[in-house]
């Protein structure tokens, strides 16, 4: 082998060499982000892309209670339904008269937000209810243990007042150890 032969065969090994060492510098650059621009210009939308605004939440639902069923007292309140209505404590015997005191109405509230209770546990003191056809005006909103429902000021007879308790669904266990009480009164 000649001195031109070898010289020859030196340079491919050394550019075929050069190449590669290139091509593996390029990919990892290309792999590290060297290559991403964040100058780059933001995608446009195509002239025929629709641009769609959200629309303003609609204002909430008016609470409305036309009409109730009724239940007779017990040690446990617990409506026997699946959450669909208003439930009445109708129990002349045991204080609770139908007409001529305060009304005690029950409602289930669900996790899924689809029960009858679940837009009386959204009102506060001075949002207005109907009940019945008559407009109420909510004086209180109570937050308590199911165990301390004796004990509240709301067991006194007034025919003008309304008291809707639900229960109050405990999103980390799934359990109801709680209830909302509204206390309203007939607006004037």
């Amino acid at each position: 082998m000649n001195v031109t032969e070898t010289l020859r065969r030196r340079w491919l090994w050394f550019a075929g060499a050069l190449v590669a060492l290139l091509a593996a510098s390029v990919l990892v650059a290309a792999l590290a982000g060297v290559f991403d621009s964040s100058d780059a210009e933001p995608e446009r939308p195509r002239a025929s892309a629709a641009v769609v605004t959200p629309s303003p939440e609609p204002p909430p639902a008016d609470v409305v209670i036309d009409t109730t069923m009724t239940m007779p007292y017990s040690e446990v309140w617990n409506p026997p339904d699946g959450g669909e209505n208003f439930w009445q404590v109708v129990d002349p015997e045991n204080g609770y008269p139908e007409d001529g005191g305060t009304d005690y109405i029950l409602a289930h509230a669900c996790e899924d937000q689809g029960c009858a209770g679940d837009q009386i546990r959204t009102l506060q003191a001075g949002d207005e209810l109907t009940y019945r056809g008559e407009p109420y005006v909510v004086e209180e909103k109570l937050e308590i243990a199911k165990t301390e429902i004796a004990d509240q000021d709301i067991w006194t007879h007034d025919p003008a007042r309304l008291v809707v308790i639900t229960c109050i669904l405990d999103p980390d266990t799934g359990e109801y150890h709680e209830n909302d009480i509204i206390v309203a009164t007939r607006a004037a």
